[in-house]
């Protein structure tokens, strides 16, 4: 069973086919218009094709539309489309003051900046974005910065705005407002400037337009000044810091090594001795001696033993010396190494060298914050972060701004657009409540 699709009412299919006419002379039209503008003449050609292509335009609209409720379509078509896009033609051509553009384009270049690597990797890593260097990250800084409210404020606020933006022979559609608030004045810079990194050579390009040649000149000029004061504060701000964390570090280095040194000097005073080896190596000496004559006294009586009594008084004498060196050897080893006590040499020695070598690693820390606080000292001198202007703004000789040909046609094509839409939106309703 077949099924037949039901006939479009009349007046729907009116409205379309004079919406589609419309829409396929005006792109006509607007080729036509867009087309002999490469030529010389084009400004003065301007007016006569835009009449002609409005007129064709009309024409068509009003022939679509006669039998369709009285020519309504023909007659919003002159309402919406052609009378604004006329009227905004005037005042494009004749009202609407005319904008000039300077440009300048910077980098930020670093003092220590490393060089780009050459092998393939790092090669395809930049060309796909993933690679990009600290003089870009430093030209997004600045663009952040050119498009804060924080340069307007520096530029002088809303009194530089209106020196500039404000003068007495701008129209009133671009000037700035006389009663403009900081939010306002600050979405006003934004409409004025525009700006870009190119995030493969870290160039920031800044593009500033104004009413007058000289106006524009100067606000490009007062954007690298300031931009250049931007980088020298970022820069003294970083050596600043770098110089006080090196201070902060010799000074906590410095009271780390006095502590060191007093606790020597309390070890000390409490066990009455300068070093503990030097007394170590005073009882080997000692007990060496001791050994010696030990040795000696133990040979003597063996050596007599077999001609003297044992009770012979200088067998007693001896023997007697012999004891006391063996008591005067036990009592130095307890000195040097005893079981029990923290007097002895041996524990002595252990906190002295502790002591010893928590002050070395004191003075190695202490030696090296000097070392980097001299460096840091130095640093401060030196520029880490230039801005380099690499185009200076120029003086502008002709206006770039207002493109009155691509603006109108614009304008046009998007009027005729929003009209074909409402138009069948319309004839839809008034088709559903027939």
């Amino acid at each position: 069973m077949r099924t037949h699709r039901a006939p479009r009412p009349r007046k729907l299919s009116e409205v379309i086919a004079a919406a589609q006419n419309a829409a396929r002379f005006s792109s006509t039209k607007a080729i036509e218009i867009l087309a002999p503008l490469t030529s010389k003449d084009a400004a003065s050609r301007l007016p006569t094709l835009l009449r002609q292509s409005l007129e064709g335009v009309a024409e068509t609209i009003s022939t679509a539309g006669a039998g369709a409720s009285g020519g309504i379509v023909g007659r919003s078509f002159i309402y919406v489309v052609v009378l604004p896009t006329f009227l905004f033609w005037l005042y494009a051509c004749f009202w609407q003051s005319q904008r000039y553009v300077a440009e300048t384009r910077l980098t930020v270049r670093s003092q220590h900046e490393n060089k780009t690597g050459t092998d393939a990797a790092s090669m395809i890593s930049k060309f796909t974005g993933g690679g990009a260097d600290a003089s870009s990250q430093d030209a997004f800084i600045v663009l952040n910065y050119v498009k804060s409210r924080a340069i307007v404020a520096d530029l002088g606020g809303r009194d530089y705005m209106e020196k500039k933006f404000a003068r007495s022979g701008i129209d009133y559609f671009s000037r700035l407002g006389k009663n403009a608030n900081a939010e306002d004045v600050w979405k006003y810079w934004l409409s004025h400037i525009t700006a870009s990194v190119d995030t493969l050579a870290g160039i920031l390009t800044v593009r500033t337009d104004a009413f007058l040649p000289k106006d524009a000149l100067d606000v490009a000029r007062d954007i690298v000044r300031l931009s250049e004061q931007l980088v020298n504060k970022i820069t003294l701000r970083n050596r600043r810091d770098a110089l006080s964390r090196a201070e902060l570090e010799v000074t906590l280095s410095r009271h780390a090594l006095a502590e060191a040194r007093e606790k020597t000097l309390q070890f000390r005073n409490k066990n009455v001795i300068i070093d503990p080896g030097s007394r170590a190596a005073s009882i080997g000496e000692q007990m060496g001696k001791l050994t010696l004559e030990r040795i000696d006294l133990v040979n003597a009586l063996s050596t007599f033993s077999s001609s003297l009594d044992s009770d012979a008084p200088s067998q007693r004498l001896q023997r007697t010396r012999l004891a006391a060196i063996d008591q005067q050897l036990a009592e130095l080893k307890k000195k040097l190494a005893g079981a029990e006590g923290s007097d002895t040499v041996s524990a002595q020695i252990a906190s002295y060298e502790r002591l010893k070598l928590d002050e070395q690693f004191a003075e190695k820390l202490y030696s090296i914050a000097q070392t980097s606080y001299d460096r840091a000292r130095q640093e401060l001198e030196k520029q880490q972060l230039y801005l380099i202007t690499v185009v200076e703004p120029t003086l502008p000789e002709s206006a770039t701004y207002p493109k009155v040909v691509v603006n109108t046609v614009l304008l046009f094509c998007a009027l005729l657009v929003a009209w074909a839409a409402i138009s069948l939106i319309y004839a839809s309703i008034e088709d559903h409540m027939v």
